[in-house]
């Protein structure tokens, strides 16, 4: 006898259910046709991509996450895709003649090798929107309007699109005088702002250290060969590698995945003490506020002597402008000095949406990456677009009663029942009438009771039924059963649709 086999999901992966999927295609649906309605075009790529077109690109904490598949049978090495901007940007240089500028949108899965979590999974949706060949503030300013659409025509009140520029966070770290090679400590402490207030922040500051920090950079760079050795050594040995496979492997003891995590991600950083001139400066500046057009200003004020900074202030002046003439209201824009966008290959303006109620956090992100097409071709492309969190948006509006009445259990309008063996030609023919009308219709196939077909329906949610009994079909009606009100009429059949509409009427 044929063992069995135990039906189960690996950790982090989920199945998604037809009611579930009802409720996903709803938002998915709003999101493409807000997408296609500002001109973005569809594209699709592969789930497997060469690992060195991944690899790279993300940072070293998020590198991590990438999900090796090995040779499978080849000699390259390969991976699922991490996100859907590496694969655009593949995609743009792959393909020069593309018109530019290029608008397009995916839907599609990715995958992270993260330690599966509540409302955390290994494989998820993303929803992207992207715009490759323009520098323009407008395409920026676009692609916050979109944002703005979908999440209004979804039916969202409550939320803010902050938007700040990496150019202006580049230069934080100058007006304070932090060394390059310590900004990343700093804009890990600002990114926190939001999470633990500002003594946090500034704990987190003096924490981080600078002053015995550039000390101890100093002195690194005497033994810097002995580092350097070592960090090519561990390259060599493949420990990122390794590392992935220990995360994907669910090891119970994770202090072993950090320590190789650790290893592979080393960076010379050190913990000392900020001086308090620095971490007053750094305070004044993170509680800069007022309206987009005074918090600018304080910018450009602060900003005068760094001129990327200065260039970072003017993009968000004109982007700003584009988005008060499209008569966004600014509430739903500021302008946020502290908001700091994680991926590395950030290069301009950067936005990101948070719902103020409930409080989930980020449903939305994304910015301008100038540079990163550069890293498949002999010269770049300029582009920018967003991530919509098709996953958090769905568990939101389930959370608030948001879904329209008419997204319900199932796809299914009408259920035409079977009177009887005889008559089931008489009930195909009523589903294809009600089909061309333009109806979605389900046909009971079994001889079962009305009775049983009628509680078929009800437990689906499906709101109408059709009956065709002998009385109906001698005499050319139908009898229809409004399940949610109650009530039951007969119509000639010819107008049995018609009567379906005026009860689905909003005005009904």
């Amino acid at each position: 006898m044929t063992k069995k086999v135990d039906p189960r999901l690996p950790r982090g992966m989920r199945d998604i259910l037809p009611q579930q999927m009802i409720l996903r295609q709803y938002v998915v649906d709003v999101i493409r046709d807000v997408f296609e309605k500002f001109g973005f075009e569809p594209l699709q790529t592969p789930a497997v991509e060469l690992e060195e077109t991944l690899k790279g690109k993300y940072g070293s904490d998020a590198e991590r996450l990438i999900y090796d598949v090995g040779h499978s049978g080849g000699k390259e090495n390969l991976a699922l895709r991490y996100d859907l901007s590496v694969p655009l940007c593949r995609v743009a240089a792959q393909y020069p003649e593309l018109t530019k500028p290029l608008k397009r949108y995916q839907i599609a899965p990715v995958w992270r090798a993260e330690r599966p979590q509540k409302g955390r999974y290994r494989e998820f949706y993303q929803c992207d929107a992207d715009t490759v060949g323009s520098d323009s503030m407008l395409a920026d300013a676009e692609i916050v309007n979109v944002i703005y659409e979908i999440l209004t025509r979804l039916g969202f009140e409550k939320f803010v699109i902050n938007i700040n520029n990496r150019k202006i966070i580049a230069g934080i770290g100058q007006l304070a005088g932090v060394p390059d090679e310590l900004l990343g400590g700093l804009y890990r402490s600002i990114d926190k702002l939001d999470k633990i207030g500002l003594e946090g922040v500034e704990a987190e500051l003096r924490k981080t250290g600078l002053e015995d920090a550039i000390s101890a950079l100093r002195k690194a760079q005497a033994t810097k060969k002995v580092i350097t050795d070592l960090i090519q050594a561990l390259r060599e040995a493949d420990l990122t590698a390794i590392e992935t496979r220990l995360r994907q492997a669910d090891l119970e003891n994770e202090a072993i995945a950090m320590l190789v995590s650790q290893l592979a991600a080393l960076e010379l950083e050190s913990i000392a003490t900020i001086p308090d001139a620095v971490i007053k400066r750094l305070l004044e500046f993170l509680q800069i506020g007022g309206s987009n057009d005074e918090i600018l200003a304080q910018l450009r004020k602060w900003l005068a002597n760094y001129p990327e900074a200065l260039a970072g202030v003017t993009e968000l002046e004109e982007m700003t402008r584009y988005l008060k003439a499209l008569g966004i209201p600014e509430e739903y824009y500021p302008v946020v000095p502290s908001m700091v966008r994680g991926l590395a290959y950030y290069t301009g303006p950067i936005y990101e949406t948070i719902v103020e109620e409930p409080n989930i956090g980020s449903i939305t992100g994304g910015g301008r990456y100038d540079e990163l097409i550069g890293m498949f071709a002999k010269h770049s492309y300029p582009a920018t677009g967003t991530t919509i969190g098709i996953e958090r948006i769905i568990d939101v509006m389930k959370e608030l009663e948001m879904f329209p009445p008419a997204v319900g259990k199932t796809v299914a309008q009408i259920l035409v029942t079977q009177f009887n063996p005889d008559l089931v030609t008489e009930s195909l023919k009523m589903a294809r009438e009600l089909r061309q009308a333009g109806l979605n219709v389900e046909l009971y196939f079994e001889n079962d009771p009305l009775g049983k077909q009628i509680r078929y329906a009800l437990k689906k949610g499906i709101p109408y039924v059709v009956i065709l009994g002998p009385d109906e079909v001698i005499a050319g009606q139908a009898a229809i059963r409004n399940l949610q009100l109650k009530q039951q009429e007969t119509v000639p059949r010819g107008q049995a649709a018609a009567r379906i509409k005026v009860w689905q009427s909003p005005t009904k």
